[in-house]
């Protein structure tokens, strides 16, 4: 299991909202590169980062419905690497899915300007919590995996997790993690438990149908 620490998960969600975030061509504020929208779409590729047994899961299911082998293939290599018992970092249910506080990883990358939030407010509260990638923070992503190549699968990941989330929003792509009965039947409060034997046996029949 992967160790914790908040510089760690900061570097996990930088790539992330670099991956996941949408490209502003005409910024108002030159410094701004991409926004991430939502607070929930956050947690969900998140989720799919710290648990590759599941995104092996959701790539398999993609393979299934456009052919696209070099899915099948990216789950095999999860698997290959031993990355479900290496990689894992538990996340607990909650009454709207997989969720942990990221406020000290945030303000990490906040205090350095990396990363701004916004968002849309209404009277009562906040309907949506957007996360702006600044050009600095970017530029981070960028010069990470090539000063430190180790990085670079934080970013080939977070790429992976974005192709699998695609244009979905966060409630959708919460639902969709929902489909796996292991995820679903956590009681509140619990950790989700891998699922991995079930996706390598699944990957299996994949391969010898193939």
């Amino acid at each position: 299991m992967s160790g914790r620490s908040p510089h760690r998960d900061a570097m996990r969600i930088l790539f992330i909202l670099n991956a996941g975030g949408v490209p502003l061509s005409d910024p108002a504020d030159a410094t701004v590169a991409k926004v991430f929208r939502g607070e929930a779409r956050l947690h969900a590729f998140d989720f799919w980062m710290r648990n590759p047994d599941y995104l092996a899961s959701e790539l398999l299911d993609s393979f299934e419905a456009t052919g696209n082998v070099d899915h099948r293939l990216a789950a095999e290599a999860i698997f290959e690497s031993d990355e479900p018992d290496l990689r894992r970092i538990p996340m607990i249910r909650y009454l709207f899915g997989a969720y942990e506080r990221l406020d000290d990883a945030l303000s990490l990358l906040r205090s350095r300007d990396l990363v701004r939030i916004t968002g849309t407010k209404g009277k009562v509260k906040v309907h949506e919590t957007d996360f702006i990638l600044t050009v600095k923070g970017a530029g981070v992503c960028s010069k990470a995996v090539v000063q430190e190549p180790v990085l670079g699968w934080y970013s080939d990941r977070a790429a992976l997790v974005a192709v699998i989330a695609g244009t979905r929003g966060g409630g959708a792509l919460k639902e969709k993690q929902y489909e796996q009965a292991a995820y679903a039947e956590t009681q509140l409060g619990g950790i989700i438990p891998p699922i991995g034997p079930q996706v390598q046996k699944r990957l299996a029949q994949l391969k010898q149908a193939a």
